[in-house]
This record gives structure tokens, C-alpha cells and sequence, in this order.
């Protein structure tokens, strides 16, 4: 009903539309999940050239990471709190928001919790699973670059289950993993290369990450507020109204979200009261490596932050018997430091933390029931009660929009009116979307440079906004706030 409501989803539609043979201004793009990309270019293959054909293949991905979250829940809790869990992790109210829309952070999660799910396979069961896991974690980079900010929480995950010697037999089967993996990368690597034109815009990308670049004050997600993740969680888990600003905003928190957070609190006291937690002498060095990297925060590259909470996390989770808990929190560190480090901030780029986060909320419900004798049943079946009734009912949340079907509507006016349109030029100031619905005669112009377009030769403008101070062009309709103008003077 709303449409695309992500203009970086017309970039994949173009990108997959390139690997079908048409290039229409995806030549610079092309590097962008070409895992999701090509997938969608296979239905395109089909004749089914449409939007619907990303948002099943991210659909698809969705289920796919559900079923991968239920067993890697089946590895720490019962059969109830798995189900649970995924329940919760699949009704989240970020996650339902950009649930099979064509986004791919849902795609993306889905392949950490598989990665996740074959690493604690491979280190307490069987070490063949390194052989599928490292290949996994190149199919997961080439869905999308940030999958990349978890892979230390796996590595400290081994370090902390196995020491930092390798044995001969896991050895075997990661050298096996890391041959698959390096071949698979060259065969991804050369085609986006060729297509490409020998770009490859992802390396700067995340070589400026590394060295601490904060992203541009340009971008339209430009937000500096570091505890802008932190502060939202909470309309994050259930929120009772979304509006559309760009991109969905949430807002306004249920009880739902006030109770996840009550269950937790519940379980770090239980925890701690059972511990009768104290500092000790060998806690010191953490918690002033901990102290260093709240200090120097924002101030020093995120990868200098993450490397002293993950080394205060292993000196303290070396000989703890919760080794899993401590991978968990440094799945939550790894991606939530620099995500609110980077300075361009949209919510769905937290959901990679989801599955950690649940796993706590699961950790506190069984130590409630350990200390408390309430049926064991109650507290996970009112969960997924609630949370299931959220899952259908959550697009009740959002407010009414036609910003994004309007894009495909005022090009629909320009096919319609005008059967010469592929042989014109038309000026857009958004080519994202354009490109997908007009071709590849569009050309990008912003709205602000009203003297630009007026000088232009494009037949059509499609504006934002209303502009007043053309004198070559007139308006010849508007939908919901967008403008199209006709050159009428050479």
C-alpha cells in the first residue's frame, strides 16, 4: 500500500535489472548487495520485472533467518523460549517496519544469526561446520558490508571457548572454509568489477570507517545524537504510532516495550544477586580499559572503542562459565558502537542486535522462573500472545502516506500522456526512483537550482517542491506535493 518507502530499494531494482543486461545509471551502484541483487534479477529473468520481486526475495530471507534464529535459540533454552524468542525477534516493531520491503538489514540478519548459528556448531560440536561457516561470512559480506562489524564478536566467541591456539582438526576445516570463502570473494569481486568498470566503491567505504570518518552532515540521515540507538530501543520493540519523515519514524512505546524491559532488569539483579557480585583484584584492568573507552569515545576511531570492550569482555569471560552471554554483549557492542559512532543514522541499522538482545530477555526469563515458583509456561505464552497480536496488527501504527507511491504515480502520468517519453530527456531531483520508472533518459538536477533547470534541455522536470521562478517551464499537474513541469520555450 505505502510503496518503496526506501529510495536505496530503486538502486537494487536497477542493479538487478543490470544483471539481467540493461544498464540504467547502475554502473557506480552496481557493488550494492549483489547477493540480493542478482536473486531479484532471476524473477526479472522470468518476465516478472517488478518491485515485488525484492520484496519476496528479502521475504524469503526473512523466514530464512526466523528458522535460523529458532535453532540458534535451541542451542541455550527449551523449546518454549526458543519459540519465544523468535517470536519476539520476528514482531519487533523496527523489525516488522522493514519487514520484506526491499531493505536488506532483515536479509543481512538473517545470515549473522546462520553465521552465529554454525560458529557455536563448529566450536562445541563439530569443526567440519568452519568449512561452511567462512564461506557464509563472504555471502553475508556481499549481502551487506556491516555484516562485517560482528565477525570480532565471533572471533572473541572462539577465543574465549578455545584459547588462542588453533587446534590441528579445526585447522582442517579452516583452511578448507577460508579457500571456499577467498574463491567465492575473487568470483563476486571480478564480476562487479567488469560491471563495474573496475569501481568498487565499498572498499573507501569501509576503509573511512576504519580510520573514523563520521559520515557527511549532507546526508539527509545525518544525526549526531550518539545515544540516538539506545534512547529509541524502546520504540524499537513496540510502539504504538509510525510516521513517515523520509524514513519511518516510531513512536510512542507500549507497555510491551516497558515490560521487555522490566524482565530484564528482573534477570540482571537475579544474576547478580546470585553472584553476590563484587569487584575483585583481576577486575581491575577491565573496567579501566572499560573507563578508557567510555572517555575516549567519539574521539578516537569506533575500531579503538570496540577493541578495548572486547578485550575487557574476554579478561572477564575467560574463566566464566557464561562464555555465551559475554559473545552475546560483544554481538551488541560490536555493531551498536559503531552505529552510534557513524554519524549517519537510520533505525534499521541496529536490528543485527536483535537476536542478542533477545537472548538476554530469554537468560532473565529462566532465572526468574528459577527463583520464582510460577508456573514455568506463563511468562513466555503471554509473550508470544502479545507479540503475535503486534505481528498483525502493527500496520494499524502507521499513519497514512501516498509520498512514496506518488513517485510511481507522476511518472505513470508522464507514460500515459506523453508515448514519446523514452525519447525525451526528463529532469529529476531524485534519480533513484526516476530511473526505475521512466529509464534511462532521466537526469538528476536539484530542486534548488531553479536557473539550472531553466537553462536545461530536459522536456520534463519532476520538482519536490513548487517552484516558482521558472520561465521556460510550466506545471502541468501535481500529486501529493510532487511537481511536473513542461518545457514550453526553447
Amino acid at each position: 500500500m505505502i510503496g518503496v518507502s526506501c529510495s536505496d530499494v530503486y538502486v537494487y531494482l536497477l542493479n538487478a535489472l543490470y544483471y539481467t543486461g540493461t544498464n540504467i545509471h547502475s554502473t557506480g551502484n552496481i557493488y550494492l548487495s549483489p547477493l540480493i541483487c542478482f536473486l531479484t534479477s532471476i524473477f526479472f529473468m522470468f518476465g516478472f520485472v517488478d518491485k515485488l520481486s525484492i520484496f519476496i526475495v528479502t521475504g524469503v530471507f526473512a523466514i530464512i533467518g526466523n528458522i535460523g534464529c529458532y535453532l540458534l535459540f535451541k542451542k541455550y533454552f527449551d523449546d518454549t523460549l526458543s519459540l519465544t524468542g523468535t517470536i519476539l525477534y520476528s514482531t519487533f516493531s523496527l523489525y516488522l517496519t522493514w519487514l520484506a520491503n526491499g531493505t536488506l538489514d532483515i536479509p543481512a540478519t538473517g545470515i549473522i544469526i546462520w553465521i552465529a548459528l554454525f560458529t557455536v556448531i563448529a566450536i562445541k560440536e563439530n569443526p567440519k561446520f568452519y568449512a561452511y561457516v567462512i564461506p557464509l561470512i563472504m555471502i553475508g559480506f556481499f549481502t551487506r558490508y556491516t555484516v562485517i562489524l560482528t565477525i570480532p564478536a565471533f572471533l572473541l566467541y572462539y577465543v574465549l571457548e578455545k584459547g588462542f591456539t588453533i587446534d590441528s582438526e579445526d585447522l582442517k576445516y579452516i583452511k578448507k572454509g577460508i579457500i571456499f570463502a577467498v574463491l567465492l570473494g575473487i568470483i563476486i569481486l571480478g564480476i562487479l568489477l567488469i560491471m563495474g568498470h573496475g569501481q568498487f566503491a565499498a572498499g573507501s567505504q569501509i576503509s573511512n570507517g576504519i580510520i573514523g570518518k563520521k559520515g557527511s552532515d549532507g546526508d539527509p540521515a545525518y544525526n549526531p545524537e550518539v545515544g540516538y540507538y539506545v534512547v529509541n530501543l524502546p520504540n524499537f520493540i513496540s510502539n504504538s504510532h509510525t510516521v513517515f519523515d523520509g524514513n519511518p519514524v516510531l513512536e510512542n512505546p507500549t507497555i510491551l516495550s516497558w515490560t521487555i524491559f522490566v524482565i530484564l532488569i528482573i534477570g540482571a539483579g537475579l544474576w547478580l544477586y546470585e553472584r553476590e557480585f563484587k569487584l575483585e583484584k583481576k577486575d581491575i584492568i577491565p573496567a579501566v580499559l572499560v573507563l578508557i573507552a567510555i572517555i575516549t569515545y567519539t574521539r578516537i576511531s569506533s575500531v579503538i572503542t570496540t577493541l578495548l570492550i572486547l578485550i575487557s569482555l574476554y579478561l572477564i569471560g575467560k574463566d566464566s562459565p557464561h562464555k555465551d552471554g559475554y559473545f552475546m554483549l560483544a554481538w551488541i557492542f560490536s555493531n551498536l558502537i559503531f552505529l552510534s559512532y557513524y554519524e549517519i543514522k537510520v533505525n534499521r541499522y541496529i536490528i543485527p542486535t536483535f537476536p542478542a538482545l533477545i537472548f538476554f530477555v530469554l537468560s532473565a526469563i529462566n532465572l526468574i522462573h528459577k527463583h520464582v515458583k510460577i508456573n514455568k509456561n506463563i511468562i513466555p505464552i503471554l509473550l508470544i500472545a502479545l507479540f503475535i497480536i503486534q505481528g498483525f496488527a502493527f500496520t494499524a501504527t502507521f499513519e497514512p502516506t501516498n509520498q512514496y507511491s506518488a513517485t510511481e504515480e507522476i511518472s505513470q502520468y508522464i507514460i500515459d500522456h506523453d508515448p514519446d517519453y523514452k525519447d525525451k530527456l526528463i529532469g529529476v531531483y531524485n534519480i533513484r526512483p526516476y530511473s526505475w520508472w521512466l529509464g534511462e533518459n532521466t537526469v538528476g538536477i536539484p530542486s534548488g537550482s531553479q536557473k539550472t533547470i531553466d537553462s536545461s534541455n530536459v522536456s520534463y522536470y519532476i520538482s519536490n517542491q513548487k517552484l516558482d521562478n521558472l520561465t521556460n517551464y510550466t506545471e502541468i499537474t501535481n500529486i501529493d506535493k510532487f511537481y511536473l513541469y513542461n518545457k514550453t520555450s526553447v
